[in-house]
Parts: structure tokens; C-alpha cells; sequence
């Protein structure tokens, strides 16, 4: 078992988790929870501690640059009277606070969602129930939509049979494919410029031809958007600046 060395790093938006490990060389990993570092355990300790040192300065400098994290910043006020758009259609959000009763979003079809959030919660909890809400939100109001354009690609670049096309609150992928024919998309997806969004469809598509990566794959997406590494780059350089 590798040995845990505590967190004591307090300038990071997420923990930070250091390994001494039996390997031969070091490595820092950015995951959606954690900041994890691996060490080799036959290092010299002040040759862990320089590793150490150089692996989150990388981390710290990644994260501003990419704006990682960016749900560990926000606070409830951030969301009240904002405006966002979820599939090119815009609403207006409003944050309540209630002493009594449990959480909740209300829309009423014009636009304005609002939300219901017992004042007893931390701001860390009353951030998570937003998100998720608007995940479900995001859900119920658009899963048709993005069921219909999707289908709407395949009829004109694959033909493919499409047994499900779902959505989900995903932080590590855009879109997958089961080879069960299965199409998941993440909710914040939809956040996305439309030409982003149906980039991703073409590609999860594309993965019903090829369950790969493999130059076949490629040419299927090249074929169905011409132009796709545009959109791609795009969603690398801009993808993780988008969250509910």
C-alpha cells in the first residue's frame, strides 16, 4: 500500500493528495475531485519535496490557465438575476432563501427560473443543489431537442440504428457511445456555441461506425463536418470554462 501524505496545501480549489509509492517515477494527475501527486518512495526526501514542488506549480499554473474548478469559486450570489443559455435559449435565474421546507427550482415557462434554498445550507451545498437542479432542468426541458438533432445527423451522415440518446451531469466527458448504440451527452453540453455542440454529436455518432480513434473514425467525422478540428480545438482550449 502506497503511503498518504495529509493535504497541507491550502491554495489549491480542490484537495490536494500526495503518494509515496513503490515506482520509478513521479506524476501529478488533475482529476474533477482531487489534485493527486505520486512520488517514488526510494527518493531522496529532498528530491520528493522538489518534485513535489515542480508537479503543483504545473497544477497551479494548468488550472488558471484552463480555468479548471471554476464550480469551486462560485457562490450563490453569482447566480441570482444571471442570465443563462442553455441550447440557444436564454433564462433568467433568481435565488431565494427559505428558513422552512426543503429545495427546490420552479419554472413556470417564461423564462425565469427560480430557486428555492433553505438559508441553513452551506454555500458549498446550496452551490451543488443548483447544479444539480439545473442538470434535471436542463434534462426535462431539452432531451427531446437534443434527441431530435441528433437523430437528425445520423439520418444524414451515418444511418445508423440509435437504440437511446440520454443526458447526464458528467464533469470528465462531453459525450459517449456504447457499443450497445447507446448515446450519452452531458448536460453542459448544451451550455455550449451550437457549432461546439454539434461537433460532439457528429463525433459520439461517428463511434457508431468506429468504436475508436482509428483514421476510419476520423474520415467518418471529416466527412459529416469538414471542418471539425476547428470545433475541437475550440472545446479543448474553451471547454472547461463552461458548468452550471
Amino acid at each position: 500500500m502506497p503511503d498518504f501524505v495529509q493535504n497541507t496545501y491550502h491554495d489549491f480549489p480542490v484537495a490536494v493528495k500526495v503518494y509515496i509509492e513503490n515506482r520509478s517515477n513521479s506524476r501529478v494527475a488533475l482529476t474533477p475531485q482531487n489534485i493527486i501527486v505520486r512520488l517514488p518512495k526510494f527518493m531522496p526526501e529532498h528530491e520528493q519535496q522538489k518534485r513535489l514542488i515542480a508537479h503543483l506549480d504545473w497544477a497551479r499554473e494548468t488550472i488558471r490557465k484552463k480555468g479548471l474548478y471554476q464550480k469551486y469559486h462560485k457562490k450563490t450570489a453569482d447566480y441570482h438575476l444571471k442570465t443563462i443559455e442553455i441550447y440557444q435559449q436564454q433564462f433568467q435565474i433568481k435565488v431565494l432563501e427559505i428558513k422552512t421546507g426543503r429545495n427546490r427550482l420552479s419554472y413556470k415557462g417564461n423564462g425565469n427560473i427560480e430557486f428555492y434554498l433553505l438559508d441553513s445550507l452551506d454555500e458549498k451545498s446550496k452551490i451543488n443543489a443548483i447544479q444539480i437542479y439545473l442538470s434535471k432542468f436542463t434534462t426535462k426541458f431539452f432531451l427531446n431537442k437534443i434527441t431530435t438533432e441528433t437523430h437528425r445527423l445520423n439520418e444524414l451522415y451515418f444511418q445508423e440504428n440509435i437504440k437511446e440518446v440520454k443526458l447526464s451531469y458528467t464533469t470528465s466527458k462531453w459525450g459517449s457511445c456504447s457499443s450497445k448504440q447507446k448515446i450519452v451527452f452531458s448536460t453542459k453540453l448544451l451550455l455550449l456555441p451550437p457549432k461546439v455542440i454539434e461537433y460532439v454529436i457528429v463525433h459520439e455518432l461517428a463511434h457508431l461506425k468506429e468504436m475508436n480513434h482509428s483514421q476510419k473514425f476520423w474520415e467518418w467525422v471529416i466527412s459529416a463536418m469538414p471542418d471539425y478540428k476547428k470545433w475541437d480545438k475550440w472545446l479543448s482550449k474553451h471547454g472547461n470554462e463552461y458548468d452550471f
